[in-house]
């Protein structure tokens, strides 16, 4: 991976900042504090996302957005990111992000973005957003402190560590995962033996279930027989009774008629006098309405002219009157204007003397309109009068006309009603005759049906005898039966546990040979494999470990090297030295020394690492001049095309092709080429 570019808004103290990226070595030069480490922040924010970092720690104080934008390259294809942080409350958070590929622009979620650079940089890691990249950190960018702290971590976390970092750790866990496949196993085999151990004996049952099968046949078969002779001794009791029930049924039909039968006579007689009541009532309203229909008959329509005609009139009139109103308003306001003036005897227009005799013809032209004007308005209003008052007469006229009719309609239905009644009355008088005929009838049926009754008695006792045996019979068949499915269903279920329990010997014996393979094969096999590629590695970080390190400290007394741990060892004359004891310039030159060999190994071993991308947060902190120049020696044998260095040691400008100066002016970074 080759950094083309990266600009940062409102990232920490930056507001707006564009950093381009040449080849060869980059040094960004600054005080303590001034915004360097910012930038290597800024670079792996775009590349993973926050990981565990707080958003609220990379964006600007004060400010609601901040973004950042890397480009960059990998085997020649051109690559864009764009993630952006969004302050809402007291809460920072990353928002949508944007990549650009050679296959277009996608718009992700952080953890889709992630996902999306880990597979580009080929690097085998969880995709989890709060997660740092491992391979990143250690084969790329770690910090030269955090450096210190993982050369002082327990052996075996910084094994654990190292293994993600060299893509190796897939044999520990596959060795883990398979020791505890193989206790399963063996538990599983104990539980598969300890199942089947009782095979024999449920074989055995097997044969006992079948002997008692074929003795319940043999009492069904006999039980059987017995159930067909009385179902038809029964059959033929039987038919006997349902005749003589159906007999008996509908001769109690019509017996039981007869309470019914003499409560319609009387209900009938009850209706002919509710009926008879009903007619004088509608015969008394006929009478009612007659006399309302001469009343009526009485009043005369006051003109031939219709409604709407009259109203067509009044509106015209009204228009006529309103109109003669306002021509009589204009009279009185000229004739106003001139009696003014011949009171005044000057004219208000052009304030001329005019004569008064001349304006007096005209107020009494003036008076003499306004009387005929106003004689005509008083005509109107007569004439109005006279119309309101003929068609308040015409909407009496046509509502006595209306309730006329309304009357007429019901002395009509009064006397369909009438007729209505008669008719029913007549019917019900020959529906009682007939009533009392089969009320005399029903009475005769009464006696043969007590003889009927009788017999049907004694059948019924004879059928209970019968239902009882048939029972008895039936009882002893269903539970034959039932005796016969449950010991067939035992024998399946027995058969069943047969067939699970000689499956469970073959599985233990399969079993078995798995954990053999697992124990004595595999497990055997993963350790020796990891034991020799972290013996090879080992030996390769320990070659350049010991390099480096012997160029840094040049001091005959002391010695370095890498356990079988990964742990750096400082001899000085035969005698290992406390790491936390050495010097600050000593534990800055192991640091950097662990950290290059560190990065050098995990570039060879990891897939995704061919770009040759190295970055240094001050690597030479406590380092003297003449170690510094070492480092040069150390950086130009590793030969990374793209190397970025932060450092406040100005030493170290000899050794950049291009230098950036990093200033903070009230609260905000500035870089300078």
């Amino acid at each position: 991976m080759i950094i083309d570019s990266l600009l940062l808004q409102n990232i920490r103290s930056y507001k707006n900042a564009v950093i381009n990226f040449p080849s060869g070595t980059t040094l960004f030069e600054g005080d303590i504090g001034s915004g360097k480490s910012t930038i290597l922040m800024a670079i792996e924010f775009g590349l993973f996302g926050l990981g565990p970092e707080k958003g609220i720690s990379l964006l600007r104080a004060g400010e609601s957005e901040g973004k950042v934008e890397l480009n960059f390259e990998i085997d020649e294809k051109k690559f864009k990111i764009v993630r952006t942080l969004i302050r809402k409350g007291n809460s920072v958070n990353q928002s949508q992000g944007l990549l650009r590929t050679e296959k277009g622009v996608f718009h992700l979620s952080p953890t889709e973005m992630k996902e999306r650079i880990l597979n580009i940089l080929n690097f085998n890691e969880p995709i989890n957003p709060k997660a740092q990249s491992i391979i990143y950190r250690y084969a790329v960018f770690t910090p030269q402190e955090e450096m210190k702290t993982i050369l002082f971590l327990r052996p075996d976390l910084r094994l654990q560590t190292l293994r993600k970092a060299f893509g190796i750790e897939d044999y520990k866990i596959a060795s883990e995962n398979a020791t505890k496949a193989a206790r399963a196993i063996n538990i599983r085999i104990k539980e598969l033996e300890s199942a089947a151990s009782d095979l024999e004996e449920i074989k055995k049952k097997i044969d006992e279930k079948k002997s008692e099968v074929e003795q319940e046949i043999a009492q069904h078969d006999k039980s059987d027989k017995e159930e067909n002779r009385l179902e038809n001794e029964f059959d033929v009791v039987k038919e006997r009774l349902e005749k003589l029930r159906e007999e008996k049924i509908n001769l109690s039909k019509i017996i039981g008629g007869l309470p019914l039968l003499a409560k319609s006579i009387e209900e009938k007689n009850q209706q002919q006098i509710e009926i008879g009541e009903k007619i004088n009532s509608y015969k008394k309203k006929i009478d009612e309405l007659t006399m309302k229909i001469k009343e009526l008959d009485a009043v005369k329509k006051p003109t031939e002219k219709t409604e709407s005609e009259l109203n067509f009139e009044i509106e015209e009139i009204e228009k006529e009157e309103k109109q003669l109103r306002k021509i009589e308003t204009e009279i009185k306001a000229k004739l106003s204007d001139y009696k003014s003036v011949e009171e005044k005897k000057r004219c208000p227009t052009c304030d001329r003397e005019i004569d008064p005799q001349f304006f007096k013809q005209k107020i009494e032209s003036k008076i003499s309109e306004m009387n005929e004007t106003s004689s005509r308005v008083e005509n109107c209003t007569k004439r109005l009068e006279e119309l309101k008052k003929i068609l308040k007469k015409i909407q009496q006229y046509d509502r006595v006309s209306e309730r006329l009719g309304i009357y007429k309609e019901q002395i009509k239905n009064n006397e369909e009603e009438v007729k209505s009644g008669k008719d029913r009355i007549s019917i019900l008088k020959n529906e009682i005759t007939e009533s009392e005929k089969r009320l005399e009838s029903t009475k005769e049926e009464k006696i043969k049906l007590d003889r009927i009754s009788e017999n049907v008695r004694k059948i019924e006792a004879e059928i209970q005898k019968f239902e009882a045996q048939i029972k008895r019979v039936r009882d002893q068949i269903i539970k034959a039966k039932t005796r016969i499915a449950d010991l067939k269903k035992e024998i399946l279920e027995y058969k069943e546990q047969v067939n699970k329990k000689e499956g469970q010997r073959r599985k233990a014996t399969s079993l078995n040979d798995f954990y053999i393979w697992l124990e004595d094969f595999f497990i055997k096999t993963l350790d020796t494999i990891e034991k020799h590629v972290m013996m090879n590695i080992n030996q390769d970080l320990n070659q350049n470990f010991q390099k480096w390190f012997n160029m840094l400290v040049e001091d005959p007394s002391k010695e370095a090297r890498i356990d079988e741990d990964f742990t750096p060892i400082i001899e000085q004359d035969g005698y290992e030295q406390d790491l936390y004891y050495l010097s600050g310039g000593e534990k800055t030159s192991i640091a950097f020394a662990y950290r290059v060999a560190l990065n050098d190994v995990v570039r060879k071993v990891s897939t995704g690492m061919k770009s040759n991308l190295l970055i240094l947060d001050e690597p030479t902190d406590g380092l003297s001049k003449e170690q510094l120049s070492r480092v040069r020696e150390i950086l130009d044998e590793l030969y990374c095309p793209q190397i970025i260095i932060v450092s406040h040691e100005k030493e170290l400008e000899s050794f950049a092709d291009q230098i950036f100066r990093v200033s903070k002016t009230e609260g905000e970074s500035k870089i300078i080429t």
